[in-house]
């Protein structure tokens, strides 16, 4: 290989690898080496407590990555090591070197050797046809739902008359008042500042509703939310007495005023939801939010577009085609390709990793 793959050095190479990404990126490239740390180097489910972190270098210049990050799923019930593929990049000056293809092969073979059943992936526009072309399965299309709470701006650019666009969001808003206040509250609802007593009974109850999805167990929500160094999320709870019957995960975007469901724990009790989402809601019009947005699988965010006012999202996610690399042979691809099945988040892959921590 001309250009050697090692694992990431976090002491000598990690000043370059963000050279790297802010060649792709600009200045909204994740630099925060704390949170990469923890990404990679602190996950308790590497393979033999070894990070899965590579990077390709000339000589001393890194000039492509690709990492994986392993998590444990739950297929009908039984439990696999998966692996998402993410931060896979080439520096503009090194394509069409076979790059791509030496790091993607590089960490097949590392993840067969580690023990990993799949690697899994949400990719672009301009790496999809590269997975295809390298036999990854394509799994279906990821798709997302968003809850409007604020229209002045749409409609200012729209109508290009601010007073008008503002006329038609205060009827938006007071129509909008009067549907939410139909919703019945039963449940008590309260934010916590991490994550609650209860998840492991709410988590045996989920992986009976949704037959693929990570682990929620609270060993891995503990890793992924609460040791992420500078997080910033919160965490909405609903309770029956001492019963967790579903927790929440989101955080703000102050950049567009935005909210990003970012995590559900529980089952999929429409009641349960409904009342998340009704006091999520609430919540986010107090304080200034335009929109919610959620990408939680088909059986999710059905729901919350027939019943909790959100609409599916009118052009394609970013990083949007799911694939698939199956290294273990008892996993089909039939058995993971079925958007019904899945419960997948914000949290899982890049698509939350990608946002500047506070």
């Amino acid at each position: 290989m001309k250009y050697p793959i090692s694992p990431l050095d976090f002491e000598s190479e990690f000043d370059s690898f963000i050279d790297l990404s802010k060649s792709i990126y600009g200045e909204s490239a994740v630099t925060d080496k704390a949170m990469y740390r923890w990404l990679a180097e602190q996950n308790t489910y590497n393979p033999d407590g070894c990070h899965l972190f590579h990077v390709a270098k000339d000589k001393e210049v890194v000039v492509a990555s690709d990492f994986l990050q392993p998590v444990p799923l739950i297929v009908n019930d039984k439990k696999y090591l998966a692996a998402w593929s993410i931060k896979t990049m080439t520096h503009p000056e090194y394509r069409r070197q076979g790059i791509f293809a030496a790091m993607t092969e590089h960490n097949i073979s590392r993840a067969k050797d580690s023990g990993v059943d799949v690697i899994l992936g949400f990719a672009n526009a301009s790496s999809f046809p590269g997975y295809k072309k390298f036999g990854w399965d394509v799994l279906f299309e990821r798709r997302a739902v968003i809850r409007p709470l604020d229209i002045r701006e749409p409609l200012r650019r729209k109508l290009k008359v601010a007073p008008l666009a503002s006329g038609l969001n205060a009827v938006f808003k007071k129509w909008d008042k009067r549907r939410r206040e139909k919703v019945k509250i039963t449940l008590d609802i309260s934010l916590e500042h991490s994550i609650p007593q209860g998840a492991e009974q709410a988590w045996e109850q989920m992986k009976k509703d949704f037959p693929v999805a990570v682990e929620r167990s609270p060993q891995y929500l503990d890793w992924r939310y609460t040791q992420r160094p500078r997080h910033d999320y919160k965490f909405l709870a609903a309770r029956q007495g001492q019963q967790l019957k579903g927790l929440l995960i989101y955080r703000y975007r102050p950049s567009n005023q935005s909210c990003i469901l970012i995590d559900y724990l529980g089952p999929f009790d429409e009641s349960v939801i409904g009342q998340l989402i009704h006091q999520l809601t609430e919540t986010c019009i107090d304080n200034g939010i335009r929109y919610i947005i959620s990408s939680s699988g088909e059986t999710f965010d059905r729901f919350l577009e027939g019943r909790m006012h959100f609409k599916r999202l009118a052009t394609p996610m970013a990083n949007n085609m799911f694939i698939a690399c199956i290294i273990n042979p008892a996993l089909q691809p039939e058995m993971l390709s079925r958007p019904d099945d899945w419960f997948y988040g914000y949290g899982d892959s890049e698509l939350d990793i990608d946002l500047q921590p506070r």
